[in-house]
């Protein structure tokens, strides 16, 4: 695993001891902010730039920490990993519908939130790197994974790199059912929980991105009941 640097967005001083004491590997640089009011000088100014991860507490004493990941991806697609010590499956719902790309409950392991955020690092860096840029049509829109962009005629919409892992799980199962476990581990990076409004979320927000460059396009992601979904041929 390559070495991250993580800003680390939490009040409560037992968290922020446990990470520092029990985080595995030496070479991750974990920098510790408490406060939105602090977090905001990150997200508007081009220090953003240089971590490879945040984690984002949701309930922070001078605000809400998803007001700061809205804020965040209005300048930024770096990965961020919101945790929370009260919430449901709706709750988590509501974290990536704003554009976080994990959602971990407290308590927490240390270790498996660690491998999480290696995991989208290295997932965001092999994908930037790839020398070939993954791109498919999904009806009239073409999906450019590499720039995470989709575009039509001369528009086009932005999406995020979990929405990215979506279509590109989806475009692998092209014409046949794509079972939301299977999304799950892929997508995701963890197994599938029927209570877990995730990916739902998700395909309605990039059916809504497909519908804003061309109405059509957005049927081409097919529901199939019980199972999961489809992406239909062009």
């Amino acid at each position: 695993m390559n070495a991250m640097n993580i800003l680390v967005v939490e009040d409560q001083q037992d968290i922020i001891e446990m990470l520092r004491l029990t985080w595995s590997d030496s070479r991750d640089k974990l920098e510790y902010i408490s406060s939105v009011r602090q977090a905001r000088r990150y997200i508007h100014s081009n220090e953003l730039s240089a971590y490879d991860c945040i984690i984002i507490d949701i309930n922070l004493p001078d605000g809400s920490g998803l007001e700061l990941l809205r804020e965040g991806r209005l300048r930024s697609d770096i990965p961020v990993i919101m945790i929370s010590g009260a919430g449901d499956a709706d709750s988590r719902a509501d974290a990536i519908s704003v554009g976080a790309d994990d959602y971990v409950m407290k308590p927490f392991s240390v270790k498996e939130l660690r491998a999480r955020a290696h995991r989208l690092y290295e997932t965001r860096r092999s994908t930037r790197s790839s020398p070939h840029a993954a791109s498919f049509s999904v009806g009239c829109v073409v999906c450019d994974l590499q720039r995470l962009l989709l575009e039509c005629s001369d528009m086009t919409v932005s999406i995020t790199a979990l929405e990215g892992r979506i279509l590109q799980v989806l475009h692998n199962c092209e014409g046949a059912d794509c079972p939301k476990s299977l999304i799950a581990r892929q997508a995701l990076f963890r197994e599938y929980d029927p209570r877990d409004k995730t990916i739902d979320v998700y395909i309605n927000r990039l059916r809504g991105k497909l519908a804003e460059l061309d109405g059509g396009s957005a049927d081409a992601i097919k529901t199939v009941r019980g199972v999961g979904y489809r992406l239909s041929g062009r």
